[in-house]
Parts: structure tokens; sequence; C-alpha cells
């Protein structure tokens, strides 16, 4: 599969998380927040090195992006991909959190993936 496929999905998937926090649907807006965040750094992986790492963790795929690129990843750009992790998992499972997502939890989601993708944007001019 190309790289472009990801990078495709990654669009979509960053349409629909800022749509769905525009709409109140919360959960769903943090969960393609953290999608959109590590297709986009797959993509662009498969593009630089041929294969994609077998991880849904974003602050590893930024780790392996910045030794591709030989570029370091700000710190605040990686504790947005570290707390972009957790809706992975709470975003999809009712039982794996205790109340119901907040707008709060999804603005800072939104907010996040866009501070991956300005990264990305930043350093792969061209790549994706």
């Amino acid at each position: 599969m190309s790289h472009e496929v990801w990078v495709r999905k990654a669009l979509r998937f960053k349409d629909y998380a800022e749509e769905d926090l525009r709409s109140g649907r919360y959960d769903s807006a943090a969960f393609f927040a953290q999608q959109a965040a590590e297709f986009l750094l797959m993509g662009l992986l498969i593009k630089l090195t041929g294969s994609r790492p077998l991880t849904h963790a974003v602050s590893e795929l930024l780790a392996y992006l910045a030794k591709a690129l030989e570029k370091p990843v700000p710190e605040d750009v990686m504790r947005c991909a570290e707390a972009l992790e957790i809706h992975y998992i709470q975003a999809r499972y009712p039982d794996a959190r205790l109340n119901e997502y907040k707008r709060w939890e999804a603005e800072e989601a939104v907010k996040c993936m866009n501070a991956v993708w300005g990264y990305v944007r930043e350093v792969a001019q061209g790549l994706t």
C-alpha cells in the first residue's frame, strides 16, 4: 500500500476530528485526532523508509521520523503526541474511562493533532 493512501486517510480523519468537535461528538473528535496524527506519520515513514513501524504510539512514530530526518522533535510537539495516545483506547471503549469526554478534552486533542501536523509540515515539506 502506498504512502499516499495513508496520507489521504489522515486528511479525512483530520476533517472528521474538526467536524466532530464542532458537532459535540467529543469522544470521536479525540479518537480521530489521534488517528489523523498516527496515519500522517505512518504515511510519511512508509515514504521515507519503505515500511511502517508496528505501533499506534504517536510519540514513537515521531521519534522514528526524527531519526529518519535527523531533526529533533520539539518538546511541546512530543508532549502533544503523548497526550493523543490515550485517545486510541479511551475514546473507543466505554469501560476504559470513568466519565464521558468533555469539550476541553476534544479541543486539546485537536490542538495536539494540529501541533503534530505543523511539525510534519515544517520538517517534511514536499514529502507527503
